[in-house]
């Protein structure tokens, strides 16, 4: 039931999103980078998309604790926000009617880069994935679709007009990894390796929980955890790198959001924490020193 709830939450949005706003039609969206660069990497993570009810409550959160940067385009419900970072685009936030049952009122949606969305869109259909909004061209932005894997964690493809940003390390307070939390680690990374043209690498956990690299021109893009607990519904958690994990997680309950994975020895070196925003979407945070940069790129 839980799983139908968000399913229904984040498709009520994505719906919204892609029609361009309730009574309005948008003439062009901003594009995800503010320089063309006519490049593109398949498999790369490149834009996420927060669905909110209450817009202007998640601008306040996230510019206390990460200092982020807004452009906003249209008024009331039909706006669409640009969140910056040091001037650089990262993620846009859209507005959507919270349903009456829903346990949360917003969530994190990522987007990868591809060659072709509705290529895409067909190879997860047919993999067992579902295709919740069809490849749509969205003029200044691209070709889009939003697609469900085959436990439900949901995702976007986009194949951008102008170009993916540059692909550099993330400064502080941008986007660091991509985690997906699944039943099975091992048949999502497959459903995922044609989608991002990926080599899978795994890597040395704790414990017995496999965890799987998705590798895409030479460096790793994102992770898959096997998450066995039967209350954690499969999904994707996004990483922001901070500078002092301990100062950003006092900022973080501050400003009302909730540590629901406070940093620990066992976890991540005790360089990581997860938390749920004042609506509930979730989000995680990770320290990452500058002599770190040269160990991959996200």
């Amino acid at each position: 039931m839980r799983n139908t709830i968000v399913n229904t939450i984040a498709l009520a949005g994505l719906l919204l999103f892609l029609a361009g706003g309730c009574t309005t039609t948008r003439p062009s969206w901003p594009a995800i980078s503010d320089i063309p660069t006519d490049v593109r990497i398949q498999g790369r993570w490149v834009w996420g998309e927060l669905l909110a009810d209450n817009v202007e409550a998640e601008k306040t959160f996230y510019r206390e604790v990460f200092g982020w940067q807004y452009d906003t385009q249209g008024s009331g419900k039909d706006a669409y926000t640009l969140v910056r970072v040091n001037g650089r685009p990262i993620a846009g936030i859209i507005h959507y009617a919270k349903p009456a049952d829903a346990a949360r009122s917003a969530r994190w949606l990522p987007l990868m880069s591809v060659p072709d969305a509705a290529r895409a869109a067909q190879q997860a259909a047919a993999s067992g994935g579902k295709v919740l909004v069809p490849a749509k061209t969205l003029p200044g932005r691209g070709e889009m679709a939003m697609l469900a894997d085959p436990e439900g964690a949901i995702f976007g493809v986009i194949h951008t007009t102008s170009g993916d940003p540059s692909d550099t390390f993330p400064s502080d307070n941008a986007w660091l990894w991509l985690e997906l939390w699944a039943k099975d680690a091992a048949k999502m990374s497959e459903f995922y390796r044609p989608l991002g043209a990926y080599a899978v690498a795994k890597q040395e956990s704790p414990g017995d929980r496999p965890e799987l690299h998705l590798v895409a021109a030479g460096f790793p893009r994102a992770g898959i955890l096997e998450i066995e607990r039967a209350n954690v519904p499969s999904t994707w958690l996004p990483y922001v790198r901070v500078k002092d994990l301990i100062q950003t997680v006092a900022s973080i309950e501050r400003a009302g959001g909730r540590i629901v994975v406070p940093p620990s020895p066992e976890i991540r070196g005790g360089k990581v924490a997860v938390f749920l925003d004042p609506a509930g979407a979730a989000i995680a945070v990770a320290e990452w020193k500058d002599e770190d940069e040269g160990e991959g790129k996200p």
